[in-house]
């Protein structure tokens, strides 16, 4: 009685283990059987060059309701942040929000003159429009969004090459 048992639990361990295998083995590849019936395995999709060069960048935009600076995610070719990472970030600010429960709170019109790393903070030289901002939402958006970059702890702003009375210190997050 006591062998019964025991062989039908490990006929009920075989059975499962062999259908996890067929169910972890469908997902990842696809079966094809040729002509001759030879079984033949081709993955699922074919990752492209440029697919492999995806990466992610976390980016603040403010919410339409709560007027808080919220993180929104968006995928770039990481070719794209070689030459300047931080100047294609605040463009990429500048350009807004995937996202249509957020808005940007950069003004419109802003264009980034330079955007350079001096040391662990970086400078943003912005246009004359960038002062039609109100409150402080449009400053750390900029700042939120650079400091997510290892080497950026804090960001000084210039409007068109000038340093303005209000923003004369490096400002870091919150």
């Amino acid at each position: 009685m006591k062998k019964l048992l025991i062989l039908k639990v490990i006929i009920i361990i075989a059975v499962i283990a062999i259908i996890a295998i067929l169910i972890v083995f469908n997902f990842s590849t696809e079966i094809v059987e040729n002509v001759d019936n030879e079984v033949v395995i081709e993955p699922e999709e074919e990752i492209s060059e440029e697919q492999m060069r995806q990466t992610s960048i976390i980016l603040y935009f403010e919410d339409k309701i709560s007027s808080e600076l919220i993180p929104e995610e968006k995928k770039v070719d990481a070719k794209d942040l070689i030459d300047n990472p931080y100047m294609y970030i605040v463009n990429l600010l500048i350009l807004g929000p995937d996202n249509e429960n957020l808005q940007n709170p950069l003004p419109e019109g802003t264009k980034v003159n330079k955007a350079e790393l001096n040391g662990d903070c970086v400078i943003v030289d912005l246009s004359q429009e960038f002062l039609n901002s109100s409150g402080t939402n449009a400053i750390y958006a900029i700042v939120d969004s650079l400091t997510e970059l290892k080497e950026v702890n804090s960001v000084k702003f210039l409007i068109d090459g000038e340093e303005q009375d209000n923003m004369k210190e490096p400002f870091v997050r919150k």
